[in-house]
């Protein structure tokens, strides 16, 4: 993954040699690999994740030395001292867990070993040194809790040597998660806490926490990846801000004093991965049902955009080739309001024959806590070029909606987002949208056990596409990686208090009751949900004499990064889905890869 630096002249080049990858693996899923400041980058190599500094003049020097046991993330500079302030991730040679702590690192005088700054906890990050260099902020959590369930924002003096001394906690605790602190120009702590039910922003003030925006719009997302940025200080008083409501992301700028927020119009629907200020304009990470994912400058006065680069697709598609989504709510478990978005079926060059309805996709996302987004999602445009309807559901214990929505997957799951996903297919079915025979069901990871689970419990779908999803809770809370170790605890219950619920919500000892076709995807280096989870699936699915198909990736982890390998997958995808349900004309590499797997 390049680093890329855009000059004032237009001109863009990556940072750093050819060979550089950037890219962190701490808790797995990275983020926080780069800092820049001053036109300076610090970045996390991927290959040895070293870190290294590269100049404007594109020079670069190891900041550390090689080592194979340390991760590094989530960086932040000392101006005062001259160092990084980053998160460590320690790899023991005996196996288990690794350690987490805050360290420094010299930028001057060669390559140095990191100082120690903060010792070991559960789980640690967003580590922010004050403009001054005189405090330090972090951010630290325990388990069971995840960062999206119970944070802490921990603060303290740094002494003559740098060292922090007095920490004390200023926010959060088991039901109030704490994110993204920064510093503001006014020399206040500033972060995002969803105290009163929705992730705002707050600040540190003389006589305590005090709230500066108070809208229901979530200002963060769940922190799966370290070093996400809702907000940025335009000034003194100005803070730049993207929140989601109701699924779809918004841009606001706050007025600090007045505790106002007055939207920006633009016409992207996500936005806000990253969002930074420069020279008093709005620089952020922004996304629409008919543009990708792109590096976006905002006048904030006149909502003026300009696009600074952008992920460019093989070939240009036109957009009337593109579905553009419908947000739907419907009466989901328990009969509380859940959400969707609904995209038809959309090609130009294609008529479906008179008196047809189309089959539709239920997509089930990852995470479980995380969501769904009305943007441009090729994997999406794929089936409905196709003539497929695609329901992309944000069921109950997706983030955007608020921190009550969240919690109704608490002891929930299985359960909560497998009846959602049925409520929304029979809702577009009920009006009229779509074929009642021919509903198939996808997802991936967390996603991928919400496929198993409706497949195995509930007869609603007549296909299911499951990529490297959970087959067994039990297996997957004693095998996958330490950030998501307890996350079953609060989803399922404790160990072994509810053993019996993780047994009677695991869809591999309920594989007998699966009847309808399902195809599997696996990666072979996934450390997450280990492959062994999907074989294993698949081979009581088979044994049972559903028809299935299983197929495996040697070097691909926990969401495939191979161009081949994904446009394999969906190509198997299509041909599976349709030899079900008596469609299409596949192609014969597309035969010959699934079926020779039996």
């Amino acid at each position: 993954m390049a680093l890329v630096r855009r000059a004032a002249d237009g001109r863009v080049a990556d940072v750093g040699p050819p060979t550089l990858s950037v890219r962190s693996s701490v808790y797995e899923y990275g983020g926080g690999s780069f800092l820049v400041v001053d036109g300076t980058a610090y970045v996390a190599s991927d290959g040895g994740q070293r870190l290294w500094r590269f100049g404007v003049d594109g020079g670069g020097a190891p900041l550390t030395p090689e080592c194979g046991s340390l991760r590094y993330a989530d960086l932040s500079l000392d101006h005062r001292r001259q160092r990084l302030v980053c998160l460590a991730e320690v790899h023991g040679d005996g196996g288990g867990y690794p350690g987490h702590r805050l360290v420094s690192v010299p930028l001057h005088g060669g390559v140095q070993s990191p100082e120690v700054l903060v010792g070991e906890r559960d789980f640690l990050c967003s580590p922010r040194v004050s403009p001054d260099g005189e405090q330090l902020c972090w951010i630290e959590w325990s388990a069971p809790n995840m960062p999206w369930d119970g944070t802490e924002l921990w603060l303290a003096d740094l002494d003559g040597e740098g060292r922090p001394v007095g920490a004390h906690k200023v926010a959060g605790g088991p039901a109030e998660s704490v994110l993204q602190p920064q510093w503001g120009p006014d020399g206040r702590l500033y972060f995002v806490s969803d105290r009163y039910g929705f992730w705002n922003i707050h600040r540190l003030g003389d006589g305590g926490v005090e709230a500066v925006t108070a809208l229901d719009v979530d200002f963060g997302r769940p922190q799966w990846v370290l070093h996400l940025v809702n907000y940025a200080f335009l000034d003194a008083t100005t803070i730049a801000a993207a929140g989601s409501d109701n699924g779809r992301w918004h841009l606001y700028v706050v007025d600090v004093p007045a505790t106002t927020a007055e939207e920006i119009l633009l016409p992207y629907t996500e936005m806000g991965f990253v969002v930074r200020s420069r020279r008093g304009r709005i620089v952020l990470d922004a996304a629409s049902p008919f543009a990708p994912r792109s590096v976006v400058e905002v006048a904030p006065d006149t909502g003026a955009t300009e696009v600074l680069g952008r992920v460019q697709a093989t070939a240009p598609i036109a957009e009337a080739f593109l579905s553009k989504p419908e947000h739907v709510s419907f009466a989901g478990a328990g009969g509380e309001v859940s959400h969707a978005f609904f995209y038809r079926p959309c090609n130009p060059d294609f008529r479906a024959p008179e008196g047809t309805l189309p089959p539709l996709l239920v997509r089930a996302h990852g995470g479980p806590t995380a969501a769904s987004s009305p943007m441009l999602d090729y994997a999406i445009q794929y089936w409905t070029s196709r003539g497929i309807a695609v329901l992309d559901v944000n069921y109950g214990g997706s983030s955007g909606y608020g921190r009550e929505y969240r919690e109704r997957l608490t002891g929930r799951w299985g359960d909560t987002d497998v009846l959602d996903c049925i409520a929304g297919a029979e809702h577009m079915v009920a009006r009229g949208e779509v074929d009642p025979e021919g509903l198939i069901i996808q997802g991936a990871s967390a996603g991928g056990f919400t496929v198993l689970s409706a497949l195995a419990f509930h007869t609603t779908f007549h296909v299911g596409i499951c990529y490297y999803g959970i087959a067994d809770l039990r297996a997957f809370d004693q095998g996958t990686h330490k950030f998501e170790s307890h996350y079953c605890e609060r989803l399922v219950g404790a160990y072994p208090e509810a053993k019996d619920v993780y047994r009677e919500r695991s869809p591999l000892y309920s594989a007998h009751r699966v009847s309808s076709p399902v195809i599997f995807f696996q990666g072979l280096a996934d450390p997450v949900v280990p492959a062994g989870q999907s074989r294993a699936m698949y081979e009581a699915v088979r044994d049972n004499g559903v028809p299935c198909a299983y197929l495996e990736f040697a070097g691909e982890e926990h969401g495939f990064r191979e161009a081949d390998n994904i446009h394999r997958s969906m190509r198997a995808e299509l041909y599976f889905v349709g030899r079900v349900l008596g469609f299409g004309d596949p192609s014969a590499a597309a035969v010959v890869e699934i079926e020779n797997l039996h």
